[in-house]
C-alpha cells in the first residue's frame, strides 16, 4: 500500500465523517414537508405491516422511495433519523458519482478528491437531504451515474442507471434531452432507449405483486403533474416575471418553450457535425438541467437541484467558468429560503439562471463552431 494511496482514502474518509457529523446536527430540525407528509407515510407503513402497506395508495411519491421508507421501518431508530438517513446515504452516492467523472479528467492528481468535499458541503445538499428531509439526491445520484456511464461509452449502464433515476422522480427527465442529442447524433443506438421504460416498469412490480393496482401505479407521475395548477412554486425561473393569469395558457406557453429550446439546442448540435465529446456532453448535460426547468411551469424551489450538482462537475472539466457554480447556488439558495422563510424577491433572483443559461449557450456555440483544439475534449 503506498503512502498516496492511505493519504488519499484518509482524506476521503475525514471527508465523510465530516460530512455526516454536519447532517446529523441538522436532523432535529423538522419542515412542514416532513410534517404533512414524510412523517405519516413512515408512519402509515410501520402500523400496516411494512412493506404490505404498500398495497395501499397512499402518497404521492414513485414507489420505488416507498420502499426504501418501508425497509427503512425495519430499523430501530427514530423516524425523523431514519427518513433523513436515506437521503444521507445517497449524498455519498453522489460523492461517489461526482468523484468518478471528475477524476476521468484528474486522474493523477487529488483534485477529484476536492470534488468530494465541495458535493458534499454544497448548502444545497446538505440542506435538502440533512434539514428538509427531500430525497432529491437520490434521483440525481442515478442521473449523475448515468452520465458518468455515458462518459465511459457505457450505454447499458448509462441507461439502467436513468431508468432508475425516472423510477424516483419524474425532475430526472430534465437531462433526457442529452440522450436525444446522443440519439441523433449517433452516439448511442435507438435500442438502450428500451432499458429506461424497463426499469420503470420491473420497479412497480414489488408494489403492483403486494396488490396496488396497476393503472394508480402508472399514473404516479400524471397525478403528480395535477396537483399543482400554479405557474411557479417558488423556482427562480421564467414565470416569476408572468403575472398569475390565463395559467393554462401560460402553462402550455412554458411547454412550447422547453420543447422548443431542447429541439433548437439539438438541432445547433446536429448542424454543427462536430464530433460530440466528453467536453461537449457535460456542457449539453449542465444546459439542459438548467435550460428546462427555467422554462417550464409548476416548478419547485428544489427543481434545480440536478443544476446544482452539475455544475460543480462542469466547473471542474472548464475552470474558466468556475463562477456559475457560484451562480447556481445563491440562485437555488435563495429559493429555499424564500419557500421556507418567504423574505427573498425571486424575480430578482431568477435574472441567476436567465445569465448562466445565455453564457453556456454562448459557450457551446463556440464550441461546436469553433476551430477544434488540439487535445481538447
Amino acid at each position: 500500500m503506498s503512502r498516496k494511496w492511505f493519504l488519499k482514502w484518509l482524506i476521503i474518509g475525514a471527508i465523510i465523517v465530516l460530512a455526516v457529523i454536519l447532517r446529523c446536527a441538522l436532523f432535529g430540525y423538522r419542515s412542514s414537508d416532513y410534517i404533512l407528509f414524510l412523517n405519516p407515510w413512515y408512519g402509515f407503513i410501520k402500523s400496516h405491516g411494512g412493506f404490505a402497506a404498500l398495497k395501499y395508495p397512499f402518497g404521492d411519491y414513485a414507489v420505488s422511495y416507498l420502499y426504501l421508507l418501508a425497509l427503512a421501518t425495519y430499523i430501530p431508530f427514530s423516524n425523523i433519523v431514519v427518513i433523513k438517513s436515506i437521503s444521507i446515504i445517497f449524498d455519498l452516492v453522489l460523492a461517489l458519482f461526482t468523484y468518478l467523472i471528475v477524476r476521468l479528467k484528474y486522474e493523477k492528481t487529488f483534485i477529484a478528491i476536492f470534488a468530494v468535499l465541495l458535493i458534499l458541503f454544497t448548502p444545497t445538499v446538505f440542506i435538502n437531504s440533512a434539514l428538509w428531509g427531500q430525497s432529491d439526491s437520490i434521483y440525481t445520484s442515478f442521473s449523475v451515474g448515468g452520465l458518468y456511464f455515458l462518459l465511459r461509452k457505457q450505454s447499458i449502464w448509462a441507461f439502467v442507471l436513468f431508468g432508475l433515476a425516472i423510477s424516483f422522480k419524474l425532475q430526472a427527465i430534465f437531462l433526457f434531452p442529452l440522450l436525444f442529442v446522443l440519439l441523433i447524433t449517433k452516439q448511442v443506438h435507438i435500442k438502450y432507449f428500451v432499458i429506461i421504460p424497463g426499469v420503470f416498469l420491473i420497479s412497480i412490480l414489488p408494489a403492483y405483486f403486494l396488490g396496488r393496482g396497476l393503472m394508480d401505479l402508472l399514473n404516479i407521475y400524471p397525478v403528480q403533474m395535477n396537483e399543482y395548477h400554479g405557474l411557479n412554486l417558488f423556482a427562480p425561473n421564467i414565470f416569476q416575471w408572468i403575472p398569475p393569469t390565463s395559467l393554462k395558457f401560460w402553462r402550455t406557453v412554458g411547454i412550447l418553450l422547453a420543447f422548443s429550446a431542447v429541439v433548437i439546442l439539438s438541432l445547433v448540435v446536429l448542424a454543427s457535425r462536430r464530433k460530440v465529446t466528453n467536453a461537449i456532453i457535460l456542457k449539453l448535460a449542465f444546459i439542459f438541467v438548467l435550460i428546462v426547468p427555467f422554462l417550464l411551469p409548476g416548478m419547485h424551489e428544489r427543481y434545480f437541484y440536478l443544476a446544482d450538482v452539475i455544475s460543480l462537475i462542469y466547473a471542474f472539466y472548464f475552470p474558466d467558468y468556475f463562477y456559475v457554480v457560484i451562480l447556481i447556488q445563491i440562485s437555488s439558495l435563495l429559493s429555499y429560503i424564500s419557500f421556507l422563510m418567504g423574505i427573498i424577491n425571486l424575480q430578482y433572483v431568477a435574472l441567476l439562471p436567465l445569465g448562466l443559461i445565455v453564457v453556456t449557450v454562448w459557450d457551446l456555440l463556440k464550441t461546436l463552431y469553433s476551430p477544434p483544439q488540439d487535445g481538447v475534449d
